[in-house]
């Protein structure tokens, strides 16, 4: 039988900090309760008619409580297929990478499937992102934000 993944664009924001650090969020698939979680930036789908621009501002809003005006270029894409919470999706990402002083994020805006799958944040060195036998997505995470870091 062939399931169909439903299409799911997203903007993914990594967000840097002056010391090269990325901000991560560690979460957890509830259908899978025996699976480790995993560490993704900053961002989500897109709601209908945003472009992946405008999205990545609402998202790092809601996500973080950080206001950013302008997330600049399109520095990464990337399109895989996924399961989630049940769901099987062929995800379509955009990622910007905006510079900020590190802080605290706060989740006033996170939904209830945030809520219920997010376990924590951290910021993440490259050497940490290297070295870590945790679960990172993208998988390339290290090297492709030592290559920004690097222009």
């Amino acid at each position: 039988m062939l399931v169909v993944a439903d299409r799911r664009p997203c903007s993914k924001v990594l967000l840097v900090d002056p010391t090269d650090h990325v901000l991560l969020f560690s979460g957890i698939d509830r259908t899978r309760p025996d699976a480790p979680p995993s560490w993704f930036p900053v961002g989500g789908s897109l709601e209908p008619g945003e472009s992946p621009h405008d999205a990545a501002i609402r998202e790092t809003r809601e996500e973080t409580g950080l206001v950013i005006s302008d997330p600049g270029p399109i520095v990464l894409t990337r399109r895989f297929a996924w399961e989630f919470d049940g769901h099987r999706y062929d995800q379509e990402e955009w990622f910007f990478l905006v510079r900020t002083s590190r802080f605290e994020p706060f989740a006033s805006a996170w939904t209830d499937a945030e809520r219920a799958t997010i376990r924590g944040h951290r910021w993440w060195s490259i050497d940490e992102l290297r070295a870590t036998a945790e679960t990172v997505f993208p998988e390339s995470l290290a090297d492709e934000l030592e290559a920004l870091l690097a222009e």
